[in-house]
């Protein structure tokens, strides 16, 4: 049985290729949101050397330009982007609002 990787996962190997983190989570927060979507709100802490002196613009672009394809069936990526730098001084990201969205009905 060949079983397709989850879109976690597909997200983690796509990071880990085009980024070489220092530091990666990739967060499946569907379950905290409305609908019967089970893959379709994610977070993403990502910690690279890539981004140094990179604004923040052009380390959402960059990503969102990674899952330009991923993003037809995504409703919502938060994108937590650091330096080593800028990860040592947060000492983490913040928490994830809450869905705004209702299912449709």
């Amino acid at each position: 049985m060949n079983e397709s990787p989850s879109m976690q996962q597909h997200l983690t190997q796509q990071l880990e290729v085009a980024l070489s983190p220092s530091y990666l989570e990739v967060l499946n927060e569907s379950a905290n949101h409305s609908g019967p979507a089970t893959e379709s709100h994610f977070k993403l802490i990502v910690v690279s050397d890539y981004f140094n002196d990179l604004a923040l613009i052009t380390r959402h672009r960059f990503i969102n330009q990674l899952f330009k394809e991923e993003l037809g069936h995504i409703h919502a990526l938060a994108m937590h982007t650091y330096t080593k730098d800028e990860w040592a001084a947060k000492g983490g990201a913040p928490a994830s609002p809450q869905c705004s969205g209702g299912s449709k009905s």
